[in-house]
């Protein structure tokens, strides 16, 4: 809400521009306008609103205010108040409202989801699909003041918006202080297209005519020099008797020049009125008469009018339905010259009141925060019930409120109820990036013992897993392990559980032998009292290990028990152990059952949504998306891995970052090309590893696989040669495509019998028995070896061969890619009609998987066909795919830009393409290529 009736005087450029941007028929536009405090934002804001109800733009506006930060989407609630003005609109407004209110006041449920605090990107997902249901017709104004004073929760909900822009005609207005944006604002500013409004000081001549004629020259012209050219200086002090120095009649708290003033401003109000002012000043931005009267202990009669000559002395504005302070700052120095003894009894009577009529913890925890002192057990009580509503949304808020509930407990308090808020603290201070001072906590927590000691480890544990810390991780779980050792009569249960715990850190830091091992003996302790999760998520963790430890069939069998195990679990059991979802279905990816994987996905996904374990999700998702992506599905698996990736942005994990950003690098690329796909692996290209091993050869197939499509063999060269060793023994089933990838590479830089040794490589794991789909990658590094070596009817044989293996799998980007080198066997062997079939068929696949890019690349061969530029050994048999198109478009006659455009790469790429070209053939120039191909 904003409300202001002051005149709107020297801001006509700005306006016109504002009015500009009103009259573009669609996409977004974000203005980020700032200025110091009093120097007209919210007048040029109000002014805006005024142009869009004359366009029949719908426009709604919102002001976080300064002491309300810890209340969840402030902003936004006002700003869809205000929205409410619109009758149209009523309807969409009111579900984002459900939504907001839903989240905020939401138990986090515990220490699972308090950690992982990631059902946000679902309600910012719901949110997105509204507003551009509400803007679709009209458009939409949104206007935000004082966005430096935005909560958290607010602060992750624009920064969701303004990096995912919503597709309509849309008009969002920020205001803040000049050097207040916060910092997750102001980075997601950075990378986006941003109008910049910066307002300065009046002139001269806009302060004459905002002073009026009335007032004498001199008197202007003095103002105008004490004022700095600030309209609500200006203002102000010409509301005061010319000749009184605001100095001596500020409040002895005043803390700057614009406080003096208005504090001079406000000492001629009468007892009364000044009482009213300062509960108001409590009570915050948007008064109820009733609360104003308990914080100010007046009876309602008495402060209804003093309410109203409030009002006509303009320290405060009325608007439809609203009554606030004119400006934030007339509240906060209403609120500063109270005393501080005042202000916290005041604060204790506003959250008493707002309880005894039933207000949400969250909004009686505002004014508790400030009102409590040691040894108020209730008032502790109501903060922990507010930060528990909280802790999805405002980690930071809720991790204060833990804080001074903690503060507040007297010395005798039970320590079960210490150690509760303890461990709750800690899990708010790690979502919200306080790491070390989490860790600290919970080793207290685990050291004092008692019911919350299992909870900690396993979150201390998680915690330093998530950080990639695994000997950290080993070291926690490995001391938890010799404590229940010692313990009188043991604890089979607890034992099984942080074994289980302990074998999934072995795996993800590739220690599969141990990993096997632990999950043996958790498997071993499992027993009628155990939860049903664990024995499921032990044998789980054996097939994966078994998988990297490439011993497939027994990989195989577990996988089949696994199944059977989770099948026969309820989700209320499975949402216990959500995590072995995500082990399972990488699993059976890894072992070519991907429907099993799909279907196992898309529970776990129902499961975490339902129950509230959202710590899973950005797993499930970048699994689901690689399995779609390996069926061909581009739309679903790009989808997917953008969810994972804005999860992984929520919790903060740069190594989860990484991992999805390669996750989603194969479908984008296919979809849009190296340029949209390139700087996502460019972390990887500059040798940056991740820290799971599990996760390692995941991401550097993917890596290599992009590397190598887009032509850049040496790259692809070098990191197999750094990533992946002879010994497949801890790379799982992926090692064959490896090792064939890695032949073709060998091969295209000529080396045959280096080539040779890494496709026998490949052959011997496919020997011991891995997935069928596996063969189809090896079948292609045969056809290429045979092919450079002059065997056309082993390579046409091998290379239908992979187009079989990978049509029968079900995999339409593999089959088309086989065809596309079929077609290069068959044009070798002059086939031509043949080869062109190939690449028709090739193109269809890629089409029907929403795979433009790959398509593009086909048409290119088609069109070399079409132009007679055949591959012909001799001169060029030692280049690579690319390069040998390269070169053949040079001696065509084409330039490099054009080359670019035809292949869809950058003139940079075509030119480091073209250099290599010229150092194998032996060439200067391009007419010497020309000559030296016709050879």
């Amino acid at each position: 809400m904003l409300v202001t009736r002051r005149p709107l005087t020297g801001r006509s450029a700005e306006l016109d521009h504002l009015a500009r941007l009103l009259d573009k028929p669609h996409g977004t536009t974000f203005v980020l306008m700032t200025g110091d405090p009093g120097i007209g934002k919210s007048r040029l804001l109000t002014a805006v609103a005024e142009l869009a109800r004359e366009r029949g733009l719908p426009a709604m506006a919102g002001r976080a205010t300064e002491f309300e930060r810890s209340a969840p989407f402030g902003i936004l609630f006002d700003a869809l108040a205000d929205g409410d003005r619109h009758l149209q609109l009523a309807a969409d407004l009111e579900q984002i409202r459900a939504l907001l209110s839903a989240e905020a006041g939401a138990d986090a449920g515990g220490v699972a989801r308090g950690l992982a605090a990631l059902n946000r990107h679902r309600l910012f997902r719901a949110s997105h699909r509204l507003v551009e249901r509400i803007s679709e017709r009209d458009g939409l104004v949104v206007l935000l003041d004082d966005v430096q004073w935005a909560d958290d929760a607010s602060i992750e909900a624009l920064d969701y918006f303004i990096r995912h822009p919503p597709d309509r005609r849309v008009i969002v207005l920020l205001a803040a202080r000049t050097g207040g944006l916060p910092a997750g604002l102001t980075r997601a500013l950075a990378a986006a297209t941003v109008v910049a409004l910066p307002l300065g000081p009046l002139s001269a001549g806009d302060a004459d005519a905002l002073l009026g004629e009335e007032m004498s020259a001199p008197r202007r012209r003095r103002l105008y020099e004490r004022s700095g050219g600030n309209p609500l200086f200006l203002e102000i002090l010409a509301a005061l008797p010319d000749g009184d120095d605001p100095a001596e009649a500020a409040s002895p708290v005043a803390v700057n020049a614009l406080d003096r003033l208005i504090a001079a401003e406000l000492s001629g109000l009468d007892q009364v009125q000044g009482l009213v002012a300062r509960a108001a000043a409590v009570v915050g931005d948007e008064l109820d008469a009733t609360l104003v009267a308990a914080v100010s202990e007046l009876d309602l009669a008495t402060v209804v009018p003093a309410l109203d000559d409030l009002v006509q002395r303009n320290v405060l504005s009325s608007g439809p339905r609203t009554l606030g302070f004119r400006h934030p700052l007339v509240r906060a120095a209403a609120y500063r010259m109270a005393g501080p003894a005042w202000r916290m009894a005041a604060h204790r009577r506003a959250a008493e009141y707002l309880r005894a009529h039933g207000a949400p913890a969250v909004r009686c925890a505002v004014h508790m925060e400030h009102a409590i002192v040691i040894g108020d057990v209730d008032g502790a009580e109501l903060l922990a019930e507010g930060a528990n509503a909280v802790a999805a949304t405002a980690p930071a808020t809720a991790a204060r409120w833990f804080r001074a509930a903690l503060r507040a407990l007297p010395d005798d308090v039970p320590s079960g109820r210490r150690a509760g808020l303890l461990l709750s603290l800690a899990a708010a201070l790690g979502v919200s990036g306080q790491l070390a001072e989490s860790r600290t906590l919970l080793r207290e927590v685990i050291q004092t013992g008692g019911d919350h000691r299992d909870q900690a480890v396993e979150l201390m544990s998680m915690m330093e897993r998530s950080l990639g810390r695994f000997e950290e991780a080993r070291a926690i779980l490995t001391a938890e392990l010799g404590h229940l050792d010692q313990a009188p009569g043991g604890d089979s249960g607890g034992r099984c559980a942080l074994l289980v715990e302990l074998a999934a850190n072995d795996l993800l830091d590739g220690r599969w032998d141990e990993g096997r091992e632990n999950a043996s003996l958790a498997l071993g302790l499992a027993g009628p009292r155990t939860r049903r999760g664990l024995p499921a998520t032990a044998v789980t963790l054996l097939a994966v290990a078994a998988l990297y430890r490439c011993d497939f069939w027994a990989a195989y069998r577990y996988l089949d028990r696994a199944d059977a195990l989770v099948n026969g679990l309820t989700d209320r059991e499975l949402c216990d152990d959500l995590g072995l979802v995500a082990a399972l279905a990488w699993g059976e990816f890894l072992a070519d059952r991907n429907a099993d994987a799909l279907r196992h996905l898309a529970r776990g996904l129902r499961v975490a949504r339902d129950h509230g374990r959202s710590h899973v999700v950005p797993l499930l998702y970048a699994a689901r998306a690689t399995v779609h992506a390996r069926l061909g599905d581009v739309d679903r698996a790009l989808g997917d891995a953008e969810e994972a990736e804005e999860i992984a942005r929520h919790l903060g994990s740069a190594e989860m970052l990484a991992f999805v950003h390669v996750t989603k690098s194969r479908p984008l690329l296919w979809l849009n090309g190296p340029d949209a796909a390139m700087p996502l692996i460019e972390p990887a290209r500059r040798g940056q590893v991740l820290r799971s091993a599990w996760w390692r050869t995941i991401s550097d197939q993917a890596v290599s696989e992009v590397l190598f499509s887009v032509g850049e063999t040496e790259a692809c060269g070098r990191l197999l040669a750094a990533r992946v060793p002879a010994d497949p023994a801890g790379l799982g089933p992926g090692v064959v495509g490896s090792y064939a990838l890695r032949s073709e590479v060998e091969v295209t830089r000529g080396d045959l019998t280096v080539g040779r040794e890494w496709y026998e490589r490949a052959a011997r794991v496919v020997e011991l028995g891995a997935p069928p789909v596996q063969a189809g990658f090896l079948a292609r590094a045969r056809a290429v070896l045979a092919l450079a070596q002059g065997r056309q009817d082993e390579a046409e044989e091998a290379a239908r061969e992979a187009v079989d293996r990978f049509a029968a799998a079900g995999l339409p980007i593999g089959e088309a890619l086989g065809r596309m080198l079929l077609a290069g066997v068959l044009r070798r062997d002059d086939d031509s009609r043949a080869a062109k079939q190939q690449l028709g068929q090739a193109k269809e696949l890629f089409l029907s998987c929403g795979a433009p890019w790959l398509a593009a690349q086909v048409g290119v061969e088609q069109r070399r066909m079409a132009a007679g530029l055949a591959h012909r050994p001799g001169a060029g048999s030692s280049l690579s795919e690319r390069e040998r198109e390269i070169a053949e478009l040079v001696a065509y006659g084409m330039t490099n830009r054009e080359i670019g455009e035809r292949l869809f790469l950058s003139p940079r790429t075509v030119e480091t393409h073209l250099a290599s070209v010229f150092r194998k053939l032996g060439v200067k120039t391009r007419a010497a290529l020309a000559h030296r191909l016709a050879e």
